[in-house]
């Protein structure tokens, strides 16, 4: 599903503030960057403040109107764009989060559509056979968000939360909401959502990545200033942080398909500041983040695993096209009697990944602070893949409502025979039973759950005389020779 929210979990955005190489980032800075950032990173007027930043009080809407002016000229300064038009603010109470972040799943995944999108996430294990997907999804931001923005409204809502947030966490989320709005009076980010995301599940991820990573990596430069100018300190945060870390707990605790609402923030920032987090925050403003930014909006990404190495999107010569698999010729290869392809979708690297890990490895807010950890052995190589979800019925549209009998085909494609083999390895050592494996040629894997060994056998065989169809960045692409 689409991982576009335009809002971000509070633990979260402590988190980065709090964490290490943010902070070793910020250390290394010094004064410096502080001079060269200008007023962005003095405060407003030059002002330092010694004192701790106390709890907010109890705010109103055009207490929130008031600040969000003051964080949107720094981040205009930070940027070099300006806003074109005011930005709406408003304050929202956690209801009014619910019916946001409701409406949203709904136009994610409309009836139909859920289904399908669900019975493909049990059928690979990405979710259990027992989870509801978009219940999950609610549940899980619901509580998380502490501010978001409309594109539909373009308006920016920070969140009332019981208590009040401390004023140096409302200038944090006021900081990345107010990025969303001016990048989108500069490229649509409604369009451009519309033309990227719900095309499958990796390119859900890449779309969020490229516009929510944008927003992370402003807001990291702010709090870099503001820490640096004494406008935000950081014992607030980390004791905010602790506050919040029950939160992040209920994401940590959760199916590990829905981690993936925390990458697009951390990978995302990482690409567009392509691979050198230090080059950012010691950079005298966002003015190269943000023309990265436009570059990915105009040319966006064609995977995860161009999100996750951004050498294969930035640098020409290294880059790495997926192989897109001719779903026409698929479908006709697995269609039988009273059996319809009723959902198609592309897993990814980072899917892939999650899918392949061990269900034990304990999981921390803290160590998934990098791109690095969203991958792994068994995922890297990916060189591309499409997975087709069967069900029976007597018409393709009986099936596709009734979700009967469900089976799932799954084509991987790799760049090594070594890359194939250890992500086979992989799965048959962390996924469930009930899915059985044939390597074709040196570069492909199929991957078979709920079809008997005469069906699969004649699949397999059928698709040995005659391979899929395929292409790489516009030419064909060959399993290799075994």
């Amino acid at each position: 599903m689409s991982h576009l929210r335009l809002a971000i979990p509070l633990a979260l955005a402590v988190g980065l503030a709090t964490s290490g190489s943010i902070v070793a980032g910020i250390g290394e800075s010094s004064g410096a960057a502080v001079r060269a950032a200008g007023p962005a990173a003095r405060g407003t007027g030059g002002r330092q403040r010694s004192a701790a930043t106390p709890p907010a009080p109890r705010q109103t809407s055009d207490d929130v109107a008031r600040l969000a002016d003051e964080v949107a000229k720094e981040v205009e300064q930070l940027r070099g764009w300006q806003f074109r038009t005011p930005v709406r603010k408003a304050l929202s109470s956690p209801s009014d989060v619910r019916q946001y972040i409701e409406r949203r799943a709904r136009e994610d995944l409309p009836p139909g559509k859920v289904e399908r999108v669900q019975a493909f996430l049990r059928t690979i294990g990405l979710i259990p056979p027992d989870c509801d997907l978009k219940a999950t999804y609610v549940s899980l931001l619901e509580n998380q968000v502490g501010g978001f923005y409309e594109t539909e409204t373009r308006t920016m809502h920070l969140v009332e939360r019981p208590g009040g947030m401390p004023a140096a966490v409302e200038r944090i989320m006021l900081a990345h909401e107010l990025t969303h709005a001016l990048d989108d009076q500069q490229a649509d980010l409604g369009q451009f959502a519309k033309a990227n995301a719900g095309r499958s599940e990796d390119m859900d991820i890449v779309t969020a990545s490229v516009v929510e990573g944008s927003a992370t990596g402003l807001m990291l430069q702010y709090i870099a200033r503001a820490q640096l100018s004494g406008q935000i300190h950081m014992k607030d945060l980390q004791e905010y942080a602790q506050q919040e870390a029950a939160r992040g707990k209920a994401l940590l605790e959760a199916p590990r398909y829905f981690s993936v609402l925390l990458a697009s923030y951390i990978c995302g920032f990482q690409f567009l500041a392509k691979g050198d987090l230090t080059a950012l925050l010691l950079a005298p403003d966002n003015r190269a983040f943000g023309q990265s930014f436009l570059e990915a909006e105009k040319t966006p990404p064609r995977s995860s695993e161009q999100i996750l190495h951004p050498s294969k999107y930035w640098d020409q010569a290294a880059r790495d096209e997926p192989v897109k698999i001719d779903d026409a010729a698929a479908r006709k290869w697995l269609t039988r009697t009273g059996h319809w392809v009723v959902h198609a979708d592309t897993v990814g690297e980072m899917l892939i990944a999650i899918l392949t890990t061990p269900r034990d490895q304990r999981r921390d807010l803290a160590g998934m602070e990098l791109a690095s950890v969203w991958t792994n052995a068994a995922a890297t190589g990916w060189g591309g893949d499409r997975f087709y979800l069967l069900a029976s019925g007597t018409s393709a549209a009986e099936a596709g409502r009734a979700l009967k009998g469900l089976e799932g085909v799954w084509v991987t494609c790799w760049d090594t025979p070594r890359d194939r083999d250890e992500f086979l390895e992989a799965l048959d050592q962390g996924q469930a039973a009930g899915h059985a494996t044939a390597p074709l040629g040196t570069l492909e894997a199929v991957v078979f759950f709920g079809i008997d060994d005469a069906e699969r056998q004649s699949l397999v065989k059928r698709l040995q005389e005659s391979p899929l169809p395929a292409t790489r960045d516009g030419r064909p692409w060959s399993p290799g020779r075994p």
